[in-house]
């Protein structure tokens, strides 16, 4: 692999799941919407719902619940809608989800280079394994950090950093790839290198602020690195 000037030639990468990887919205949204039937709230669109998604499963709950009811949920409620949308989840984990396109080709044209990688994501150990495995993307990585592994999740770099332990590596000799603020914070505040993918769950943030590298389809990560 050449090194382009001004970008180092990664020896380990770290990807996003949901928004990144995969677009996991469809399930999700049905998910979702059967916790707030069952409250007797009203479903959402899967527009609004998208915009919920990327800080974990009880950040997305917090944010149906506080739109149902317009204030944020008391504790017993928001702890019966949680377990309410993990068994809907469970349910339902790869239904309509898909793979974005170009992602399987990019894993495979890194791991063909021996660069070790992982997924790093908010997502519940619960589910994430899982969905790996049904979308044929687990062969990928050597690890899988879920945000309810450590005490902390992205944005704080915690997360970030205990996979470039697993992965044996130095925090400034890889990146981080990923399609919101959250991903962007966790790498820079790991002290790695950061890519956004400008398709995901980004929620309208301006993300070049933290002047990431900037990718519109994620099999441009091979040509960075070819």
């Amino acid at each position: 692999m050449n090194e382009i000037p001004g970008i180092k030639t990664p020896a380990w990468l770290c990807f996003d799941l949901d928004g990144t990887l995969v677009d996991s919205v469809p399930d999700i949204t049905f998910s979702i919407n059967e916790m707030l039937i069952s409250l007797e709230f009203a479903a959402v669109e899967e527009s609004l719902a998208r915009s919920w998604v990327g800080n974990g499963a009880d950040k997305l709950i917090e944010r149906a619940l506080a739109h149902a009811q317009n204030k944020l949920p008391e504790q017993g409620l928001f702890d019966h809608a949680k377990q309410l949308f993990l068994d809907a989840y469970d349910r339902n984990l790869a239904v309509k989800t898909t793979i974005y396109p170009g992602c399987t080709e990019t894993l495979k044209y890194f791991l063909e280079k021996q660069i070790p990688m992982a997924c790093v994501t908010n997502k519940p150990r619960q589910f994430t394994p899982t969905l790996l495995d049904k979308l044929g993307l687990s062969r990928y990585f050597s690890a899988v950090v879920c945000g309810d592994d450590l005490d902390k999740k992205k944005p704080d770099p915690e997360p970030v950093l205990e996979a470039i332990r697993q992965l044996n590596g130095k925090p400034e000799s890889g990146y981080m790839v990923g399609d919101s603020e959250t991903d962007i914070l966790a790498a820079k505040r790991a002290g790695s290198g950061a890519i956004y993918v400008s398709y995901g769950y980004n929620r309208g943030v301006p993300v070049e602020r933290h002047k990431p590298i900037c990718i519109n389809e994620l099999g441009e990560l091979q040509r960075l690195f070819e």
